[in-house]
């Protein structure tokens, strides 16, 4: 019934229109009661939830420092969570295709929007993990390396909850996506993320462009790659949304906790480059 009803809703306009809206201070009576009803830790939040001026400020906070500590700091090979949420698949990637949901699948080649660049992934691996409302909702470097560049790919805004990845064809790959490419001492790595329902804004520290703004795909190869550092913080997503990390083949040995249904923390060690 949602889905059908979502088909016919302007999503990106709703999700503008929202964001507005929780820009504002209009929004900020609305706070506590976000927090409780996503029983969020307010105990890790930066400041008082009173400091908080709009919606969006709270959703998108920073937290008090060392709650989110870095594993392997110092180690060039170790991989950590960029994200706080839940792993929702995971594993090789297969002809070019990687798992949405049970017995429903997509294209690497339709994720990235480009051919040579689906190229560098193929028989690879791949990690999908989800941001719920309730998780903290910025992104960090997950590994120590330079930003090579980004592609972004407008699209429509379906939510990207379990119904939806069941339910919606290529969701993924039709969603607004915003991916930053990366090389860690040689071995190429990708980070796509992915659009949702509401605000649906997606930030990255390394370029002024972001999503659902009605702008047209754009992409850039940095002449000058940008350094970054296991933990450095990647951007951010006002309200919930997904990641898709992405390694070549033989690149990377996954810990046991990258399976479906696991919970991930900033900084939890989920790997490491081989």
């Amino acid at each position: 019934m949602m889905l059908t009803f979502l088909k016919i809703v302007p999503k990106n306009l709703l999700s503008r229109f929202v964001g507005c809206l929780a820009d504002t201070r209009i929004s900020k009576p609305f706070i506590p009661g976000f927090a409780k009803r996503y029983k969020i830790s307010l105990e890790e939040a930066g400041k008082p939830i009173e400091e908080y001026p709009t919606l969006n400020a709270f959703f998108t906070r920073h937290l008090k420092p060392g709650k989110r500590p870095i594993a392997g700091e110092g180690d060039a090979k170790a991989v950590v969570s960029p994200v706080d949420g839940a792993v929702a698949q995971c594993g090789p990637i297969r002809d070019g295709k990687l798992v949405q949901a049970k017995g429903r699948e997509y294209t690497l080649e339709g994720l990235l929007g480009n051919k040579d660049e689906a190229a560098r992934f193929q028989g690879g691996w791949f990690m999908t993990v989800y941001l719920a409302p309730t998780d903290y909702h910025r992104m960090h470097h997950y590994a120590d390396g330079k930003v090579t560049g980004y592609r972004y790919l407008p699209g429509y805004l379906w939510p990207v909850n379990l119904k939806s990845v069941e339910g919606v064809d290529q969701l993924f790959c039709v969603n607004e996506r915003l991916t930053s490419y990366l090389d860690h001492a040689g071995t190429p790595s990708a980070i796509v993320k992915v659009g949702a329902t509401i605000v649906g804004k997606i930030r990255c520290t390394h370029t002024p462009t972001e999503s659902n703004c009605g702008e047209a795909m754009k992409a850039e190869t940095y002449a000058q790659p940008v350094p970054v550092r296991k933990g450095d913080e990647l951007g951010l997503f006002a309200m919930g949304s997904t990641v898709v990390m992405l390694f070549p083949r033989d690149a990377f040995l996954p810990e046991p906790v990258c399976e479906p249904g696991q919970r991930l923390k900033v900084g939890q060690l989920i790997g490491r480059l081989s």
